[in-house]
């Protein structure tokens, strides 16, 4: 961590001399040698997480506009997230309550209770309850799956127990051979002939795509001095990143920027951090943030994901990761769909 201090300390001088005029320009786009000085600071925080509890809330809101105002909806969940490393897939989610639009079902809302978890080779789904109509039903079924829960691959998952707007997680669940690390993105910024390079070499389909246009540069964000990353694939759209540094380069914003068929910049999608805490030395979590989505259709409505944790825990040195494994209680009928066989717990 000693380095990652050393640069943070030279970016925080940097930030300051812009800050007090010191330096001539307002907003200073970052040299290849400060991407690279960032890059490895930030990969350092990402290396320092070793594994992270979330115990969130979290509801959808729908609106007229991006900017509400906002009417909360029955949609909601309640959730104890489980992650190990940035470089782990390993993953777990205790759904302790889940209401959910149940179209052409038995009620306009389902509700549910159950737990399912990869640990990096098999997946598990173990359900528990589920009500609707005021009737409330136990579920004993388990199933053994070759992959992880599609739930642990969603992205409207990933915002509902936060971890899209953090550091750590923000890209889990790309393809390969894609970056699932921000470190990585601003690698490539800062050489990308040779991130192109390394793509290439994983997949020949890479060989002859043209860089991505990167612009990163030290500006303000409501008083805080940021880094901010913008990747621009094409002049139809953009997408921009704000960093802390200050605060172990923890996301503050995210947007996402289309243009409509007059030439019109519209946002497609944002995430704004409101509340950051420091769970482990220098890993800044997120305790608060919204996720702001378009609608696909003209009629439908914006929505809204409030996104609030209760408590987290990051680096447990007690931590097991036979946490990865949801167990099945006795008498559970369980499908194991890997050894193709069905059983019920317990029963020779």
């Amino acid at each position: 961590m000693n380095n990652l201090k050393f640069v943070a300390v030279l970016l925080l001088t940097f930030l300051f001399l812009l800050n007090t005029g010191t330096a001539k320009e307002t907003v200073h786009e970052l040299s290849v040698e400060e991407l690279k000085a960032v890059a490895q600071s930030i990969r350092a925080v990402e290396d320092a997480l070793l594994n992270v509890r979330i115990d969130s809330n979290a509801w959808v809101e729908h609106g007229p506009s991006s900017s509400g105002p906002w009417e909360r909806t029955p949609v909601c969940l309640s959730s104890t997230t489980y992650f190990g490393n940035t470089s782990s897939s390993q993953a777990r989610l205790d759904i302790h309550k889940i209401v959910l639009e149940w179209k052409d079902g038995a009620a306009p809302y389902l509700e549910e209770s159950y737990s399912i978890s990869f640990d990096g080779v098999q997946g598990r789904r173990r359900a528990i309850s589920s009500s609707y109509s005021g009737k409330t039903f136990d579920r004993d079924r388990g199933f053994i799956l070759p992959e992880a829960p599609i739930e642990l691959k969603s992205s409207w998952y990933d915002k509902m127990t936060g971890v899209r707007a953090s550091l750590f997680f923000h890209y889990r669940g790309m393809p390969e051979p894609f970056p699932k690390r921000f470190s990585t993105g601003f690698e490539a910024a800062a050489d990308p002939n040779s991130y192109l390079s390394a793509l290439a070499a994983a997949d020949p389909k890479y060989l002859n795509v043209k860089p991505l246009e990167h612009k990163v540069v030290f500006e303000e964000l409501g008083g805080i001095q940021c880094i901010k990353a913008a990747c621009i694939p094409d002049d139809s759209f953009r997408q921009e990143w704000w960093f802390d540094p200050s605060r172990g380069f923890a996301l503050l914003r995210f947007d996402d920027l289309r243009k409509d068929q007059d030439g019109n910049e519209q946002l497609k999608s944002s995430i704004n951090v409101t509340k950051l805490e420091e769970v482990a030395e220098n890993i800044w979590w997120p305790m608060e943030a919204y996720f702001v989505q378009c609608p696909r259709e003209t009629d439908k409505p914006w929505k809204r994901i409030v996104y609030r944790a209760s408590k987290v825990i990051a680096n447990d040195p007690n931590f097991d990761e036979s946490i990865f494994t949801v167990p099945f209680p006795d008498g559970y009928l369980i499908d194991d769909q890997v050894a193709g066989r069905k059983y019920r717990v317990g029963e020779k």
